[in-house]
């Protein structure tokens, strides 16, 4: 059984409707590589339908929607199926992501990680070939537009839910493997909460671990004989003006026979193209992957990537919106938004805790260390040793 992974697909920046002329002659290179795998799937970040129609729900960052001829995009790839546990789900409320769920089903899509509660919002998509049974479980961190137990949203981490997926999953013969939306967004590294949780989940009995969402290519590993992937980047999301990393991914095809084997494909866009990496370009990209997965057993290392993260995106970022106010007490979701996100967002969280233990400890300076090493790599380049 192959399967392909793809990661964050979203059509925000582009204007107004797309043909679909235009949108298959954008995928026609890429749409080969969808072809060659028995089932495939990609998170679909990009509520789609009328803007006009639907009001914007209070949150931090934008809320993502394109209009329904966004589609094409997709019918020419043409997945299995579509992850939709993310950060953008719900972002203009229920009605409209019922409404692209509406969309996706009627055209002969199956989806994850979302329902009409979190019971439903925890249901996989099952890939069966005859032979195995992979179960995918869409699971992204806590952001905004999560569901609850009588509230639609998406699939909110929960430690015990996913653990009860894995062991169900194993329990009726099917591989579970958990696609996951979550990390720091422009980190070439992975956090240590990350790698920790990530090789956590395999130690439960997930068979893989497939992770999307930083808008920068993070590396692999093989873990107790397990692939974790963990962030391919932007499968396609193209906007101008942003790191060099946000427009290089690649995709994942697993080959799950007696075991698993992954092969990485790697690619470049712009809102004109996606284009696979060939020759040079590509083996480049492969030794950049390599260079930053080389490192993911050095506990003490990775640690000291993530304290000079805190400089780059915590301490003169995130920091400033750690205070509570006693107008928040009002209940105005415009106050509170920030910092509601960076409690129980996982990702913000980790790294609000780590800026104030570098500022307790006060090591602000000495955490500067690998601070230009990891811009060099933001930038696609590996640096100078």
């Amino acid at each position: 059984m192959k399967i392909l992974f793809g990661s964050d697909i979203s059509f925000n920046s582009f204007e107004g409707s797309i043909s679909k002329e235009k949108a298959y002659s954008i995928m026609k290179n890429t749409a080969e590589v969808f072809k060659k795998a028995d089932f495939s799937i990609l998170n679909l970040e990009n509520i789609m339908g009328n803007e006009k129609d639907y009001t914007p729900i209070v949150k931090t960052g934008p809320n993502l929607i394109s209009d329904e001829s966004y589609i094409h995009f997709i019918n020419a790839l043409k997945p299995t199926a579509l992850g939709l546990a993310n950060n953008h789900l719900y972002d203009f409320g229920d009605a409209a992501y019922k409404n692209t769920v509406r969309l996706l089903t009627e055209n002969g899509y199956l989806y994850a990680g979302a329902g009409d509660n979190i019971d439903e919002a925890y249901r996989p998509v099952i890939f069966d070939d005859g032979d195995k049974k992979a179960a995918v479980f869409c699971v992204c961190e806590n952001e905004y537009g999560i569901a609850e137990l009588n509230k639609s949203g998406s699939a909110g981490y929960q430690l015990g839910r996913v653990t009860k997926a894995i062991k169900n999953a194993l329990k009726d013969n099917m591989l579970p493997i958990i696609f996951f939306h979550g990390g720091n967004e422009y980190n070439p590294y992975p956090s240590p909460r990350k790698v920790e949780l990530y090789r956590h989940f395999i130690d439960l009995g997930a068979k893989a671990v497939v992770a999307m969402h930083t808008h920068c290519p993070q590396g692999y590993e093989i873990y107790e004989g397990a692939p974790i992937i963990y962030s391919m980047g932007n499968f396609y999301f193209p906007e101008d003006g942003n790191l060099k990393c946000w427009d290089y991914g690649y995709m994942t095809m697993m080959d799950i026979s007696d075991g698993i084997s992954v092969e990485i494909i790697p690619y470049t866009f712009d809102f004109d193209t996606h284009r696979l990496l060939e020759g040079k370009e590509k083996e480049e990209f492969l030794k950049y992957i390599a260079y930053i997965s080389k490192d993911y057993n050095d506990e003490q290392l990775m640690r000291d990537y993530f304290d000079s993260w805190t400089r780059i995106s915590g301490l003169y970022g995130y920091i400033n919106h750690c205070a509570f106010t006693a107008d928040m007490l009002d209940c105005d979701q415009n106050k509170i938004r920030e910092l509601k996100n960076l409690f129980s967002c996982e990702a913000h969280n980790e790294l609000i805790e780590k800026s104030t233990k570098v500022i307790y400890d006060g090591r602000i300076e000495e955490v500067k260390k690998y601070e230009a090493k990891i811009r060099t790599l933001q930038n696609m380049e590996i640096p100078e040793e």
